[in-house]
């Protein structure tokens, strides 16, 4: 008999289950990306994804909850690209940024949250636990080029990032204009040769 422990397999999830759930999940970021986060009542959800008001309320107790974890399903953590130069992993780093804010699932969806984190601590926290999730990956990488030498030592982090970042904010929510790999470069360089 082998020493090695038997260890049990975890259940798998009824697919019917997981179906409804990704109906409910689909109908509700349609409601809030048309008309808002108030507008995906658990009534409008129900109505749109043909799925009966007692089974929603059997995953989520509330709106608010399904709200936040419907949210929370676009949202995805960037990959570390380590290019082996701080500037290439910017550049990668920044263009998927962009990406995420302006053609990624959660895009449509950005305003809707930033709209109520103003008013909402739990969607607060969600913009933050989401910002904080993307930013880690940043501050990491510019960490890593600190640790290299292509940064002062004395550099902090997160003044790098708000260098960085806030171009992208701006040019993709406030101008609308595209945001290519080659304006993103330009940021990139001219932020770097600053602080060197």
């Amino acid at each position: 008999m082998s020493g090695t422990a038997h260890r049990p397999s975890p259940p798998r999830a009824d697919p019917r289950v997981t179906r409804t759930r990704a109906k409910v999940i689909a109908a509700t970021l349609e409601l809030i990306t048309e008309r808002g986060i108030p507008a995906a009542t658990i009534e409008a959800v129900c109505e749109r994804s043909g799925v009966a008001k007692t089974t929603i309320y059997r995953h989520w107790p509330n709106q608010h909850r399904l709200t936040l974890d419907a949210i929370a399903s676009t949202l995805r953590e960037p990959a570390d690209p380590d290019t082996g130069t701080l500037r290439g992993d910017l550049i990668v780093l920044l263009c998927g940024l962009a990406s995420a804010i302006q053609t990624g699932p959660a895009a449509p969806l950005m305003p809707a949250l930033i709209d109520a984190a103003a008013r909402d601590p739990a969607f607060a926290a969600l913009h933050r636990a989401e910002a904080a999730t993307r930013h880690g990956v940043i501050l990491d990488v510019i960490r890593r080029g600190i640790g290299r030498g292509e940064l002062p030592a004395g550099t902090k982090p997160a003044d790098v990032l708000d260098l960085l970042a806030g171009p992208v904010l701006h040019r993709s929510w406030m101008t609308g204009k595209p945001v290519t790999r080659r304006w993103v470069t330009r940021v990139v360089d001219v932020t770097l040769a600053g602080l060197s």
